[in-house]
């Protein structure tokens, strides 16, 4: 059944009611700016305040030494503490960009003009930047107290299985790929208020994860877990970017509000945020073994990830590839190890399908490889490698237990959607009249785990003052409509109207378990958790009206009015008010992820003379399980494709042999516009998990995963006759023609 009745938040957003992180003011707020490192790797020798500290309308510079916070691992048990980004820096900086003073100040402006007369002597070091250098024999250490640039190393598999079945396969591809660091680049960085409240700070924060956030934050400012709440107001985009970060930076700003007892504001430029909300950046390689069929019969991975200058959740990615190897196909054997090391860019954290777009990315571009050897079309290589649906459940090499999906199904859709044959006679045409402007068919098949990451939801309900029923399920608000979704479970579990129903945005000072939104886990488990809570809350009113009218609990309904009254009788019921205060508290826990898969097509026209590449069909067939709502699903994955679209095109953050970024502002870091991209035309295969009482698999970051390759894969198919077969992503017109010009001398 499609929940699609109209999204409940749509008027505050659509009428400017909704407000933002940047939105939010506090009567007599102070403004927090940053003095931000030039420097990718130098040694602080000293800090000069005063003339900052003389403007007028500055409060205060800070540094580090001024505060009293405490660095926290920034994943427990895996990076240290020497590792682990600190809220300012420590002595030394590791990259360009990380914060090293805080300046108050009356408003924006003077904060700004402060933080430029900050003097700040740096001792510069030799830099590491880039995963090369970072693994050289005498390389520089990013952080000496380590002992190494890298943070974790782990194999997976038998790799002498493997290389036996690599040494007696009737044929073997090997890929090399460098999957480009990218921006999450929301439309709104990090932003938001911190309020005192006596020895009490109320931090409104646009947080993907606002439990996780609260934690860190308490535990950095030495507070009682009760002495902080952390409020999310609705987000202008998250994709992972926003779990993450710089969230630490509030915990500066909590601690200037107590102290000033005096409200703070931080926002983020679009610089500072391009600056510190990085993601990918990996470096990898991968062969197959297969029959002269194209049978695929074992796989070989290595996989190495750029975490930048401190170790956070980006040095899990790499992980993640590794737990998804071998996707949607059928292959048994497979070893992948994979590593996360440090440099000095800018520490990257998770964006949209973290680690497993990398490993779609890999695997389709080999299936790409093993197609050409073999001389077989693409399509029938993944057909004859595919999953069916006498493989589920299957233990994936990442010990993941897999549940079904069509895998074969979707690319057969796809396939007839996109008018495949169609396209290789006219793609045939153009090759043999000579046109300059060529076809290219690209295919992507893809598998994801989803829900993975804290399995066990908790969710909350309430009957309010007014009779309505508050579902707390923990959901951060980034644009993907689950208060709609949650507000009509719980309507259709409680036989009431939605207009009864509220779920607010996560507050954790009231629920305090807010999880979040992040891994593509809202609909299958906060929904499910919703569905939960709802139960447990109509059990609880039923048994309370049935002591109030003396009736068996089992003759007691909950009416459409938002009455309980006696089943079958006349009888005026219970108002929901009269029962104001009943709470209940249920939690859904999904012992293994689910996993949604699918098949995207992309179809381009290269310009050999110029290596522009125009994008003109998108075509992505998905099986996520129930639909709960086709249109706001379809939504996810278009922007998530659009997202991909702009990883195989445009974007990539790049830096000299010195660390320093050059792509600093949306002139020089190109995200797609409306124009670059057509249509991204969805449709939906529907195989429901037993995992969840809603049969619903993830979807949002399908698109992200699937895309890339997709678009990749067109191009070099339209440019292999001449002998290109392979360019990095993004597949620039310059590096287009590069390729063009390769093959030429």
């Amino acid at each position: 059944m499609d929940l699609w009745t109209g999204r409940v938040e749509d008027f505050d957003l659509l009428t400017g009611q909704a407000r933002f992180g940047a939105d939010l003011r506090a009567e007599g707020a102070l403004w927090l700016g940053f003095v931000r490192s030039p420097v990718a790797r130098a040694a602080i020798a000293g800090i000069d305040k005063s003339a900052a500290e003389a403007l007028d309308g500055v409060v205060g510079v800070l540094t580090a030494d001024d505060l009293d916070l405490i660095t926290q691992p920034s994943v427990e048990g895996v990076t240290p503490v020497e590792i682990s980004r600190p809220p300012l820096a420590q002595g030394s900086v590791a990259y360009v960009g990380e914060a090293v003073a805080a300046v108050v100040a009356a408003n924006e402006a003077i904060a700004g003009d402060a933080c430029e007369l900050v003097e700040v002597e740096y001792q510069p070091l030799p830099p590491v930047p880039n995963l090369s250098t970072a693994a050289g024999e005498d390389a520089p250490l990013v952080h000496a107290q380590h002992g190494s640039n890298t943070v974790l190393a782990v194999p997976s598999g038998n790799p002498a299985s493997i290389r036996a079945a690599l040494d007696h396969a009737d044929v073997t591809v090997t890929v090399s790929q460098h999957y480009p660091r990218v921006a999450c680049s929301p439309i709104e960085g990090i932003a938001g208020l911190v309020v005192p409240d006596g020895d009490r700070a109320v931090i409104h924060i646009n947080s993907q994860m606002p439990a996780l956030t609260h934690e860190e934050l308490a535990n950095t400012l030495a507070l009682a877990d009760d002495q902080i709440s952390v409020v999310v107001p609705p987000i202008g985009g998250g994709f992972g970017g926003k779990c993450w970060g710089e969230n630490g930076l509030f915990a500066v700003a909590a601690q200037l509000a107590l102290r000033l007892n005096c409200p703070m504001r931080f926002v983020q430029t679009r610089p500072e945020n391009l600056l510190s909300m990085q993601a990918r950046d990996q470096d990898q390689r991968l062969t197959l073994a297969a029959d002269q069929h194209g049978t695929v019969t074992a796989l070989e991975a290595e996989v190495s990830a750029d975490v930048g200058g401190y170790a956070g959740m980006g040095a899990f990615e790499p992980l993640q590839t590794q737990r998804l190897i071998p996707g949607p196909y059928r292959i048994d054997q497979a070893a992948v190890s994979a590593s996360a090391v440090m440099t000095n860019t800018v520490p990257t954290g998770p964006y949209r399908g973290p680690g497993r777009a990398e490993a779609i990315g890999l695997l389709e571009r080999a299936m790409d490889e093993l197609a050409r050897a073999l001389d077989l079309d693409p399509a029938e290589v993944r057909r004859r490698n595919l999953l069916r649906t006498q493989d589920f459940p299957r233990q994936t090499p990442g010990e993941l237990v897999m549940d079904e999906a069509d895998h074969l199904g979707a690319l057969e859709q796809a396939l007839e959607l996109v008018g495949y044959q169609r396209l290789r006679t006219d793609q045939a045409a153009r090759r043999d009249s000579g046109d300059t402007r060529l076809l290219g068919i690209g295919i992507s098949c893809w598998a994801d785990f989803t829900g993975r990451h804290e399995p066990c939801q908790p969710a909350s309900a309430r009957v309010t003052d007014d009779g309505r029923i508050e579902i707390d399920a923990g959901v951060a608000p980034i644009g993907q409509g689950m208060q709609s979704v949650i507000t009509r479970l719980a309507a259709d579990t409680l036989g009431l109207d939605s207009a009864a129903i509220t779920a607010p945005t996560p507050d954790t000072g009231r629920f305090r378990s807010a999880l979040g939104s992040f891994g593509s886990r809202s609909a299958s488990l906060a929904g499910s958790s919703a569905v939960e809570v709802a139960t447990s809350l109509r059990d609880r009113l039923t048994e309370l009206a049935a002591e109030r009218i003396e009736a068996a609990p089992a003759d007691i309904e909950l009416r459409p009015d938002a009455t309980l009254g006696v089943r079958g009788t006349p009888t005026p019921g219970i108002p929901l008010a009269d029962l104001a205060g009943t709470k209940v508290d249920a939690a859904f826990n999904q012992a293994q992820p689910t996993f949604p898969g699918g098949t995207h097509i992309a179809v381009v026209e290269v310009d050999t003379e110029t290596g522009a590449v125009d994008l003109i069909r998108h075509v992505a067939v998905t099986d996520c399980g129930r639909l709960l709502n086709e249109v706001q699903a379809s939504g996810q994955v278009q922007g998530g494709a659009v997202q991909g679209i702009g990883v195989a095109l445009f974007e990539e953050m790049r830096y000299d042999a010195d660390a320093n970024p050059l792509t600093v502002s949306l002139a020089d870091y190109l995200v797609p516009a409306a124009s670059d991209v057509p249509a991204v035309e969805t449709h939906f295969l529907g195989t429901p998990t037993d995992r969840n009482p809603l049969g619903a698999k993830g979807v949002a970051e399908s698109g992200a995963i699937a895309a890339p390759p997709a678009v990749q894969n067109a191009i070099i198919d339209a440019l292999s006759p001449l002998g290109v077969t392979h360019i990095d992503m993004p597949c620039t017109p310059e590096r287009v023609w590069q390729a063009l010009r390769a093959i030429q001398y």
